[in-house]
């Protein structure tokens, strides 16, 4: 199977996913996608497959991404739904959400025990980065599994491999720190200058 060959299926076709879905299927990928609001994928239906369960999207994808709101979605979907226990042995599973790294680590776990890689690869960059595919992609994962879904990646943005499973949702906290603070020291100084 060539790289572009892969099939993925995309669960979480909402505001981020739906421009990512696009990109996705500009580079060649053959799709199934889900979303628990079934109409956000009607616009993708001459693409790709739609599918009307988490299980049945992701029953014969070599990759699946979940690109959900949140930890309590994914697990939701990916778990109770009955997700990950679908996946075929061989696949990859990566989880794009915003989710705990203890979270990230636990569906690891799962997916190996079905014989299914997995990478935790939050993203920076919002619905323009995701639009003009220049997402910052922060991957935790297996050094292989990072490399073989890498062509994935590169439809989406630029891919920084962090370390293992759950690394990449830690670095993900850490950016968020990071512009919450520079947020708050911002609106310091334009007050200061304001009151100046």
């Amino acid at each position: 199977m060539t790289e572009n060959r892969f099939h993925i299926a995309f669960l979480g076709v909402g505001l981020m996913g739906a421009p990512m879905v696009r990109n996705l299927l500009g580079a060649g990928y053959p799709m199934t996608l889900w979303n628990r609001t079934g109409s956000k994928c009607e616009p993708f239906a001459d693409e790709a497959i739609i599918a009307g369960t988490p299980e049945d999207a992701v029953r014969d994808a070599d990759i699946v991404i979940t690109m959900l709101e949140n930890g309590d979605v994914v697990e939701d979907v990916m778990v109770a739904q009955g997700g990950i226990a679908a996946l075929k042995a061989g696949a990859v599973y990566i989880d794009m959400s915003s989710v705990q790294p203890s979270l990230a680590r636990r569906h690891a776990a799962l997916a190996q025990e079905q014989g299914v890689g997995y990478v935790d690869a939050p993203v920076s960059g919002g619905t323009v980065g995701a639009e003009q595919a220049t997402l910052s992609i922060m991957a935790g994962g297996a050094d292989a599994d990072v490399e073989r879904v890498r062509p994935v990646f590169e439809a989406l943005g630029k891919c920084t491999p962090i370390g293992p499973v759950g690394a990449g949702q830690l670095a993900k906290l850490a950016n968020q720190a990071i512009v919450g603070i520079t947020i708050g020291a911002v609106s310091e100084a334009l007050l200061l200058a304001a009151k100046g």
